[in-house]
């Protein structure tokens, strides 16, 4: 069984900051794969559309993967709600990243609701996940602030 967690992060405002992700799977205690990309920036950026794309980068990777049970946890009870079919998709940034995931899931709907489930949890236990979407945008704020101390010299 595949253990995943993922986090969604958006700085330094929410929205309309920068959005990344951080995903981190396991398999019987053992670190499989680790992926953190920044999404992009501005006023279409949200954390919502960091976790969502923090599931499609999983949905993507797992594609490619031997068939087996995934439990995906986030700290996110809007993805998990919504992906457990409790709450409704009403409005917001990260539509599109959940119809993405959703063709990605219907694709395979029974890998999807035989293999496949989500469980909320807290921010602390999630901090792996939490630690990699927000390192992300960390090293791209001192990159940035880098490259702009070399063009004054």
């Amino acid at each position: 069984m595949l253990e995943v967690y993922i986090d969604g992060n958006c700085a330094p405002k929410n929205p309309g900051g920068a959005a990344s992700y951080g995903v981190v799977v396991y398999r019987n205690g053992t670190q499989l794969w680790t992926k953190a990309d920044i999404v992009g920036s501005g006023d279409k950026m949200s954390n919502n559309v960091g976790e969502y794309s923090g599931l499609l980068a999983f949905l993507e990777w797992f594609d490619k993967q031997p068939i087996e049970e995934v439990i995906i946890y986030s700290d996110s009870q809007l993805l998990v709600n919504q992906m457990n079919g409790e709450w409704k998709v009403k409005k917001g940034l990260y539509i599109p990243y959940y119809q993405r995931a959703m063709i990605l899931l219907l694709h395979n709907a029974r890998i999807w609701r035989d293999m496949i489930s989500f469980k909320w949890i807290s921010r602390e236990e999630n901090w792996e996940a939490d630690k990699l979407s927000k390192g992300i945008l960390e090293r791209r704020r001192r990159d940035e602030m880098l490259s702009y101390a070399d063009r004054q010299d």
